[in-house]
C-alpha cells in the first residue's frame, strides 16, 4: 500500500460534492449511473488561435467557427437539460479552442450565460490577451454567475526557458502578465502544465509560482504525441515515472499542495484509501460530458475524438436527442477502459498499433492495482478523468 498522508480538512460532501463557487473541480461521476455528478458541455467554436504550440494535440489550427447562432441555441439547449437533471449551476459551459479569445463572438456567449444565470462557466487560454477590458468584463461576469467562473490558464513551466520550449519565446512574460490581471481582479483560475521531459524536474517551482500568482488548482498533465504533437515523441515520460514524481510530490506537499492538486490520479488515489471505493475506469462514455468542435461534430470528451467515436452533429441535432447515444457509446468504449487509464490516449495507441506506449500504460496499471483498496465500509463507487484535458 501507498504511504499518503491524509487529506486535512477535507470531509465527505466536500470530497465528493462542488457546491461553492471557485472550489476545486474533480471531474467525477457516479459509477452505478454511468453520469457525471456535475455535468460538463465542452465547446471549441474554433481551432484558430494565435499561437503554435509544438505539442498541440490538434493537427492543424484551421479557421473554421461555428456560427454564433448555433453556439447561443447550444447554450439554450444545454441550460434546460442541466436545469432538469441536475439543477441550477449543476453544468458547466467550458469554452476552449484553438484559443477562445479570437472568436469573434466570445462576449456574446458570456453575455448569454450572464443573462441565464444558471451555468457553470470554464474558459481555457494560453493567457496571452492582457487587456485590462477583458479582466473588468470577466470580474463583472463572476459577479452575476454568483462566483461560478473560473479560467484555467496554460503554462507548460516554472520559467521563460521551459515554457518557450513549447509556447515560444516570449509567451512567458505575456501569460504571467495575464495571471496578474486575474489576481488583481479576484478571478478564480486552475493552471495547465504539461509535463514532459524539460519541464519535470520544475514541479516544486511551478507550486511556488502557482501560490505566489493566486492559483487555486494545478492540472499537472502528461504529454500525448498527437496531432502538431506528434513530432515530439521523444519528449514524453512514462507513465509510471511520471505518477511517482507526482506521487511523492503530492505525499511529501502540505495542506495547500494536496487541495492544488485536486483530481490529479494521487489525489484520487489518497481519496480511495479514505473516502470511497472507485470504480477505477475513465468516464468517457458517462451522461453529461459532450465535447462540440468547430463542425458541429459531438463527441463524449476531447480526447476521444474519432470518426466511429461522434454521437452526432450539432447542425442537425439537439443535444437532448445527442444525448440518447452516450449509453451505446460507452458499452463500445469499455473494451479500451482500463483501470486508471484514459480511454481515448489508450484507443490512440491501440489504432497506432504502438506497443512502447502501450507497454508504459499496462507498467502504471499493473503498479496501481497493486495498491488497489475496494472498501467495504465506503460502498459509494466513483468514477473520474485520469486525463484532466479540459
Amino acid at each position: 500500500m501507498q504511504n499518503f498522508a491524509k487529506i486535512p480538512n477535507i470531509g465527505f460532501l466536500e470530497a465528493f460534492e462542488d457546491k461553492m463557487p471557485n472550489a476545486n473541480y474533480i471531474m467525477q461521476g457516479r459509477a452505478k449511473e454511468k453520469a457525471l455528478d456535475v455535468y460538463h458541455l465542452i465547446i471549441a467554436p474554433t481551432y484558430a488561435c494565435n499561437l503554435r504550440c509544438r505539442h498541440c494535440y490538434l493537427p492543424n489550427h484551421n479557421q473554421d467557427i461555428l456560427p454564433k447562432d448555433i453556439v447561443l441555441r447550444l447554450i439554450d439547449e444545454w441550460n434546460r437539460i442541466v436545469l432538469e437533471e441536475r439543477g441550477r449551476y449543476g453544468g458547466i459551459f467550458h469554452i476552449k479552442g484553438g484559443e477562445p479569445f479570437v472568436v469573434p463572438y466570445l462576449w456574446d456567449i458570456i453575455d448569454k450565460l450572464v443573462k441565464l444565470q444558471s451555468l457553470r462557466l470554464m474558459l481555457t487560454t494560453n493567457g496571452t490577451f492582457t487587456k485590462e477590458d477583458i479582466f473588468k468584463r470577466l470580474s463583472d461576469c463572476r459577479d452575476a454567475l454568483d462566483g461560478y467562473l473560473t479560467i484555467i490558464v496554460s503554462l507548460d513551466g516554472a520559467t521563460e526557458e521551459t515554457h518557450a520550449i513549447l509556447r515560444g519565446k516570449g509567451q512567458f512574460v505575456k501569460t504571467l502578465k495575464f495571471l496578474n490581471g486575474l489576481q488583481k481582479y479576484g478571478i478564480s483560475f486552475y493552471l495547465n502544465c504539461v509535463l514532459h521531459k524539460g519541464n519535470i524536474n520544475e514541479l516544486s517551482a511551478y507550486i511556488n509560482l502557482a501560490n505566489e500568482y493566486g492559483a487555486t488548482q494545478i492540472n499537472f498533465l502528461n504529454f500525448i504525441p498527437r496531432g502538431n504533437g506528434s513530432t515530439l515523441r521523444n519528449w514524453q515520460l512514462p507513465h509510471l515515472e511520471l505518477y511517482e514524481r507526482l506521487e511523492e510530490l503530492y505525499r511529501n506537499g502540505n495542506e495547500q499542495t494536496k487541495k492544488m492538486l485536486a483530481g490529479s490520479l494521487p489525489d484520487i488515489k489518497c481519496r480511495e484509501i479514505y473516502y470511497c471505493s472507485t470504480s477505477r475506469e475513465c468516464v468517457a462514455g458517462y451522461r453529461g460530458l459532450l465535447y462540440i468542435t468547430p463542425n458541429g461534430s459531438t463527441f463524449t470528451c476531447p480526447n476521444v475524438v474519432y470518426p466511429n467515436t461522434s454521437l452526432g452533429n450539432v447542425f442537425n441535432q439537439n443535444l437532448k436527442g445527442i444525448m440518447w447515444n452516450v449509453e451505446e457509446l460507452y458499452n463500445r468504449l469499455k473494451v479500451y477502459s482500463g483501470i486508471y487509464l484514459c480511454t481515448g490516449e489508450r484507443m490512440l495507441y491501440e489504432m497506432e498499433k504502438d506497443m512502447f506506449r502501450l507497454k508504459s500504460l499496462r507498467a502504471l496499471q499493473t503498479y496501481l492495482d497493486k495498491s488497489y483498496l475496494n472498501h467495504i465500509l465506503k460502498p459509494l463507487s466513483i468514477s473520474y478523468c485520469f486525463n484532466r484535458n479540459w
